[in-house]
């Protein structure tokens, strides 16, 4: 946990005005990410391992579509950086743990816009995986924006709600903003990343100040904070132990190639804690689908594949869950003299996220 914290800073310290950030791709996606060993159970839906039916590897999928690391080998900075993450098992392990709900989500988006998978894991650098990460910039999320980047990708932030936290939203976003940045460094997508990190004002600065001495201009040569010349090769170095764990010494548990979640559209906002009754779906599960809102969600509900097939077949839990909930004391209150309570009648629900 100590290793996961040096790593919540990504893009919010240097340059909070040109940080990152927009909607949600409304199709079905589910994750499946395992480093060394299972993750704690801290949810009833069981996640399967890796099988024949399961429609391959995860892993091989990604390495399909890793193309920053053609030139990666040698590189002193990311020898470093890789020797950094060697000598912290617990980062791996938490990181494949936490990313293992968003991961194949992640993958399937970069697959859309055709952009390399190695940035499928810069959640793990900027966030470790955690969707309610914050870090002392206010940056927000799995992909750490701070409020200004938020509102200029359009994330909603209002005291109920923070759109930053939101999986698909935030996703989405920060693939937009990282498609900007690749088209304004024309095409490069390492001073793209540093970008991410320090802001595209910083880096081409640096640009313009190696053109003037007549210095090269690719990101090893740049001038830049010391903190963005640790994150590019911080994430190529993550994106090497994926791509030959064995070679490394790395264990990678085997990953289906499946959605984790399931988004399901909601005609009102329900009650995650009365809808982690309902459903078996610990609450902690629910909330870190559901993350944006404060324990209500509205618009539409991720949830576990197995679950969400349950609840679509059972709309009547969908409905009870969207029930206002009465505490012990309102149903005291709502308690007859003969001690049996009348029926409540269900109000309507207020307006939700």
């Amino acid at each position: 946990m100590l290793a996961l914290g040096t790593l919540l800073y990504g893009c919010q310290h240097l340059e909070p005005q040109l940080t990152i950030g927009d909607r949600f791709a409304n199709e079905p996606y589910r994750a499946q990410l395992r480093w060394l060993e299972p993750a704690p159970t801290d949810t009833i839906i069981k996640i399967g391992e890796s099988s024949p039916q399961s429609g391959g590897s995860l892993w091989a999928r990604m390495r399909q579509g890793f193309s920053l690391l053609a030139k990666t080998q040698g590189v002193a900075r990311i020898d470093e950086q890789r020797r950094w993450l060697m000598e912290r098992p617990a980062f791996l392990t938490q990181t494949g743990r936490a990313g293992s709900r968003y991961l194949h989500f992640i993958v399937g988006e970069l697959n859309k816009r055709n952009m390399p998978l190695e940035l499928a894991l810069l959640p793990a650098i900027e966030s470790g995986f955690n969707p309610n990460a914050r870090s002392p910039a206010q940056a927000m999320g799995l992909w750490q924006f701070i409020p200004a980047t938020g509102r200029r990708y359009q994330l909603q932030q209002r005291g109920d709600y923070d759109e930053r936290r939101d999986i698909p939203s935030s996703t989405r976003a920060a693939l937009d903003y990282l498609s900007y940045l690749h088209e304004y460094f024309d095409g490069d997508w390492l001073l793209a990343l540093a970008a991410y990190n320090a802001g595209e004002g910083r880096v081409r600065d640096a640009i313009v100040r190696n053109r003037a001495r007549g210095l090269a201009t690719d990101y090893w040569n740049l001038s830049l904070p010391g903190e963005t010349q640790n994150y590019v090769p911080r994430l190529l170095a993550l994106s090497q132990l994926v791509n030959t764990p064995t070679e490394y010494g790395v264990s990678l548990a085997p990953i289906a190639d499946q959605p984790y979640f399931q988004m399901v559209a909601l005609a009102q906002p329900v009650d995650l804690a009365q809808l982690a009754q309902l459903s078996g779906v610990h609450e902690r599960e629910l909330r870190m689908l559901n993350p944006a809102g404060r324990g209500r969600v509205g618009g539409r509900l991720l949830m576990p594949v197995e679950a969400s097939r349950r609840l679509l077949a059972q709309p009547e839990m969908i409905a009870k869950a969207a029930l206002p909930r009465v505490s012990v004391e309102e149903q005291a209150v709502a308690a007859p003299e003969n001690g049996v309570a009348e029926p409540q009648v269900a109000q309507a629900a207020p307006p939700g996220v």
